[in-house]
């Protein structure tokens, strides 16, 4: 009896450990052409996202965005990098406009589909009450073992939506459900933005995450600050030598990478 009771115990052991999350390198093509991108996630939580220019980290329970400045490379936590780019929106006397129309949206559940090996839920995310409104499909995998890709995956739209944030007075309600469906496992396509390549379990050493000098609030103020002024002074020198007047105000100043592409609901 007890070795019958050890050995049950021993299986159902090794079913948990097999749905157990692990190192996972996942590879999604971008909509058009636009490029792979590439997500890399750890047993432990830590994940990476590569887009082109982009690379957002989750580490030690945060989220960091890498900003590549000419020749050198910072990061910041999502919160201070949201709150830098508000101070200085304030500090110019900007501030958020309310959006013209916010209807309200749903989730529906609306069949199953497989994207490559993976089979995944379909969600769609349309206007509440219309389903024939503008909407956007999403496969999503209720898999264990890919739940910190979706974790990763899910970075993206959080900084979309700490982005929104700073433009408008509140995130659409569109954005809102869409990161609700995110969250609830990995994302196998994301309308015709994302589609999974592959997925490919194996050890991902712990330098993958690691990350540059990471900048507090007011330090990724003063560094956006001091570097928009240069180049308003640099354009201004420019300016003397051709004899053209340099634009009004400073010029953009170097934030965080262009995002990967992102969904709309319009897109199926």
């Amino acid at each position: 009896m007890i070795r019958k009771t050890v050995t049950i115990a021993a299986l159902a052991l090794v079913a948990a450990c097999s749905k157990a999350p692990e190192d996972v390198t996942a590879t999604y093509a971008a909509a058009g052409g636009r490029g792979t991108i590439t997500v890399k996630a750890a047993a432990n939580g830590d994940a990476k996202v590569e887009a082109g220019p982009q690379t957002l980290i989750h580490k030690g329970g945060t989220d960091y965005v890498v900003i590549t400045d000419g020749n050198d490379k910072f990061a910041a936590s999502f919160a201070d990098f949201v709150g830098a780019t508000q101070d200085i929106a304030k500090a110019k006397g900007m501030k958020p406009q309310a959006l013209p129309q916010d209807p309200d949206y749903e989730a529906v559940q609306v069949g199953e589909e497989k994207v490559g090996d993976q089979k995944g839920t379909i969600w769609s995310v349309q206007p509440k009450g219309n389903p024939q409104g503008d909407s956007i499909r999403i496969v999503v995998s209720d898999d264990s073992r890919l739940k910190n890709i979706a974790a990763a995956i899910g970075m993206q739209t959080k900084l979309t939506g700490a982005r929104m944030a700073t433009v408008f007075t509140s995130v659409p309600k569109a954005e809102k459900v869409l990161e609700d469906v995110i969250a609830k496992g990995a994302v196998l396509r994301l309308g015709d933005a994302l589609t999974l390549q592959s997925v490919k379990p194996g050890a991902i050493p712990a330098s993958e995450f690691a990350l540059p000098n990471v900048l507090d609030r007011a330090a990724l103020r003063k560094r956006i600050e001091d570097q928009a002024n240069k180049a308003l002074e640099a354009a201004k020198a420019a300016g003397d030598k051709t004899g053209a007047a340099p634009a009004d105000g400073a010029p953009a100043a170097p934030a965080a990478p262009a995002p990967a592409p992102e969904a709309t609901p319009a897109a199926k």
